[in-house]
């Protein structure tokens, strides 16, 4: 082992650089033998024609992953990826100049965040080592982004991530899957690069996250696929300033500078934030019920965001009673608890040198049953970027190129016109031919895959089947779903009407990666069904049978803390998995089994059809019998319409939780932005419930309502309020002039607007936050399709593409300089954060403004108008 730490020689006499020290080589096959007994799986077989780096790189792989990561590819899928690493360390300028420790974290490894494995780095490595081989580190970093902008552009979607290369062929993917892919794609041509996230904003609702890349020494930011021109620049330069926490993860263990936010058997995770922040440690002490420091608490640092306390840092008390971390200046809830019996919250003020609250532990009866906090974000700060406009102008030009590239890319995809010739081509007819002409478009670069499935299926007169499959699926899974497992899905024997049950005849049961194995499962469910005299029995019999059959296997939160799904046909194989990948295989196998079924995400649970089609709850790894309240409890919403809040939307307006068994406080799962009269008559679970409701003003603040809930009856939905949040701050004059686009002329606001409130805009095309805030104004349209006020939006470059966005607005480029004058006018400093959307009248007064990246904009736009 010992001469692991020296260069070795090859066949020829060449000296090869080691990059495994024997320490690290050991700690790995440690690391490796306690996974394969824990689990209980075969140990890995490598090969004999290994390179001693190449073996040392298997081991360090297969320690360190995530158990579905080694179980549902093979030895031979990791070395090909992993010789591409090792090539790249060789033949790029930069290859060796990347520390080791650097390299086995962040270039070594495929994963990136959630998605699932793929051999982008095997298909691509040529043509980007050939399009960058010549550059500098950072020039190569620059340039990658350029291409990945090229092939892929920003689309919102659900929270599966796709692999690198399915948004590759699908040229669109939300921020999670454009850092996933850029980071690929850095890492592909040996340049380390990490996806940093910021878990929740607390100026504004929702997350994002981007790419670090670490050039010479350092780590740099950047959009994934938003092009600038120079590192440490993107849209998010100033939103960032605000974030409360930014975070990454590195593979396997890691010792850098970084702070230590914690580890598992696989990744470690990372403090970022004073990449981008001042930050001062948050200090929270936790006395017990006796009045002593309680040790061995669990603390929650939680972030307001989307009506919800997300827990964006988890820590252990010490001895003292004490637990802290690095944070932004800002305001933070923090719950700490042991159970229900010993648990407290409170609002804890982060401030240049750091913040402190003490909390004592106490009942969930005890805790006030009404709590109102006001959570003030960190302050709004510009940054300066320091980028001239020739470089800007540059910058844009190229990024004009790139849209022209993917978009005849993009024009190869199915339309509307082409799904109704395919539709005529199948002889679909009523309800199938509606559903196709719908999806296929959806297709977009899988549509030779599909449309192949599709011609296939209607040979075997199954075309209506094929839909309807089709159908039952997300929209993402028609960008990348292995034909293979709907292949199999349309070969079983159902009738009419159960095709057109989606709770049975779909393969998807939560966000996982879709496997091939209905062979697998009905040789499960056959299996099953001979131990227990099946035909006999009744579904509610058939089904507990399969939930007390797989509560059997071992679970496995030590090597998939991530929740990875893995392939049921693994899981039933292996009799283990997370509780996750378990939950899905019992979906699985009761659908394979004939029962409709589906998980409640929420509640959390499984439920399923009867014989009588009245759906039940499936008990299955319940932690004991507290825990579920038998859906006894009732909740009841109440809500009396006031100012711009028409109906309350879930995890927008509010939201609705308990307190699990640690005594955190947990949020239900209904549906994104379900209005509150259609979550009013749910059944929750268990009996400690709360509602929370936020109303965030201009400046990003929260008001917050916490209030207890009981059981059956009425809970009003009310929503705290601040007469003085909307005041006049600035001044804008109406006479000011811009070009209007649909006149051709230089217009004043006034005589476009007329008098009273107008919105005005001003934004940037090819611009990621500039689109958000667009799509967002698309709520405050009427049924008459107007927006509230009046509408200006400005643009340096207003394509019909962007304003197909807000049609209902005026466009127009401001060429008489209204941006200078609102920066000059309310001392904004020396340039403006877009987009900039200000609330203003004809009288020159600006009663709101918000720059930069703002989530729910519409919303707040409808509250300002309503309280003026």
């Amino acid at each position: 082992m010992v001469a692991l730490l020296v260069a070795a020689c090859s066949s020829k006499g060449e000296q090869k650089e080691v990059l495994f020290p024997s320490d690290v080589v050991r700690s790995a096959e440690k690391a490796l033998q306690e996974k394969v007994d824990y689990l209980g799986i075969p140990a890995p077989v490598f090969g004999d024609n290994l390179s001693d780096n190449e073996l040392a790189a298997m081991k360090w792989i297969y320690a360190y992953s995530y158990a579905p990561d080694i179980i549902d590819q093979t030895p031979e899928f990791h070395l090909e990826n992993i010789r591409i690493a090792l090539k790249a360390r060789e033949e790029l300028p930069w290859g060796k100049e990347v520390p080791l420790e650097q390299w086995r974290a962040f270039v070594l490894p495929l994963r990136i965040n959630n998605e699932i494995l793929d051999n982008f780095r095997v298909a691509y490595y040529e043509e980007l080592r050939d399009l960058v081989k010549d550059m500098t580190m950072e020039q190569a970093v620059l340039e990658l982004n350029h291409w990945t902008h090229q092939h892929i552009t920003y689309a919102p979607s659900d929270g599966r991530t796709s692999s690198p290369l399915a948004t590759l062929r699908n040229a669109l993917g939300r921020c999670g899957e454009q850092s996933t892919f850029f980071a690929a794609v850095l890492r592909t041509v040996g340049i380390p690069a990490r996806q940093v996230y910021t878990p929740r904003w607390a100026h504004t609702d929702d997350n994002h996250a981007w790419v670090e890349a670490w050039v010479d020494g350092t780590w740099h930011y950047m959009g994934a696929s938003e092009p600038a021109p120079v590192l440490d620049n993107a849209w998010f330069d100033a939103p960032v300033m605000r974030a409360m926490l930014l975070h990454t993860r590195a593979f396997g263990p890691y010792s850098g500078e970084e702070e230590w936010l914690g580890e598992d058997k696989c990744m470690t995770e990372l403090n970022v934030s004073e990449n981008y922040i001042p930050t001062a440690p948050a200090m929270v002490k936790v006395m017990g019920k006796d009045g002593k420091p309680a040790e061995g608490v669990k603390v929650t640092f939680r972030i307001y965001n989307y009506s919800d306390l997300y827990p964006a840092v988890t820590r252990t008390t010490n001895r003292l009673g004490e637990a802290s971390v690095k944070l932004g200046y800002g305001d933070i809830v923090v719950v700490a608890s042991r159970n229900p019996e010993e648990m407290a919250m409170g609002l804890l003020s982060n401030k240049e040198g750091g913040g402190t609250i003490e909390l004592t532990l106490d009942t969930w009866e005890n805790i006030p049953a009404e709590q109102h906090l006001r959570i003030t974000p960190p302050v709004e700060r510009i940054p300066d970027k320091g980028i001239t406009e020739e470089m800007e102008a540059a910058n844009n030009a190229r990024m004009t190129e790139n849209n022209a590239i993917r978009n005849a890319y993009t024009e190869t995809f199915p339309t509307e016109e082409s799904a109704k010739a395919l539709a005529d081509e199948l002889k679909l007819s009523g309800d199938a031919r509606n559903k196709l002409i719908t999806l296929y478009p959806n297709t977009r670069g899988y549509h030779k895959e599909i449309t192949d499935f599709l011609r296939a299926a209607a040979n075997h007169d199954k075309a209506t089947e094929a839909v309807l499959l089709l159908a039952s699926l997300m929209e993402k899974d028609l960008h990348d779903v292995d034909i293979q497992v709907l292949n199999d899905a349309l070969e079983r024997n159902l009738s009419p009407e159960q095709w057109k049950d989606a709770d049975l005849i779909c393969p998807r049961v939560m966000l996982e990666h879709l496997y091939p194995v209905e062979d697998q499962l009905s040789a499960a469910v056959k299996e099953l069904a001979d131990t227990i005299q099946w035909e006999q029995r009744s579904i509610a019999e058939r089904a507990k049978a399969i939930a007390t059959t797989v509560e059997g296997f071992k679970i496995d939160e030590l090597y998939n803390p991530n929740r990875i799904v893995m392939s049921p046909a693994s899981v039933w194989t292996y009799k283990m998995g997370d509780t996750r990948s378990l939950t899905v295989l019992v979906v699985r196998l009761l659908r394979t089994a004939g029962i409709s079924a589906k998980y409640d995400t929420a509640n959390g649970v499984i439920v399923y059809k009867d014989e009588q089609g009245k759906t039940q709850i499936l008990p299955f790894l319940q932690k004991n019998e507290k825990e579920v309240v038998s859906a006894d409890c009732a909740l009841r919403l109440s809500y009396k319409s006031e100012g711009y809040l028409k109906t309350p939307k879930y995890e927008t307006n509010f939201s609705v939780g308990y307190v699990d068994n640690d005594g955190q406080l947990t949020t239900y799962g209904f549906d994104w932005q379900t209005p509150y009269n259609e979550v009013s008559g749910a059944s929750l679970l268990y009996d400690k419930n709360y509602i929370i409701t936020g109303t965030r003003l201009a400046d990003g603040t929260v008001l917050l309502g916490f209030r207890k809930q009981t059981c059956g009856e009425i809970s009003p939905l009310i929503f705290d309020r601040d007469e003085m949040a909307v005041s006049v701050i600035g001044n804008l004059n109406a006479e000011a002039l811009y070009y209007d686009l649909a006149t051709q002329a230089e217009k004043s606001i006034i005589s476009t607007t007329g008098r009273g409130y107008y919105v005005l805009v001003i934004g940037r095309a090819h611009h990621e936050p500039t689109d958000h805030i667009l799509r967002d104004m698309q709520a405050l349209v009427n049924k008459e399709g107007k927006l509230p006020l009046p509408t200006i939006v400005l643009a340096n470059a207003p394509t019909p593409e962007l304003q197909a966005l807000l049609p209902q607005a005026t466009w127009g480029k401001d060429t008489q300089g209204i941006e200078q004058t609102i920066m000059t006018g309310n001392e904004l400093g020396s340039r403006i954060d877009k987009p900039l959307v200000v609330i203003a009248d004809t009288f020159n007064r600006v009663v709101f403004m918000s720059q930069g990246y703002t989530i729910g904009i519409g919303e707040r736009l409808a509250q300002v108008v309503a309280e003026i």
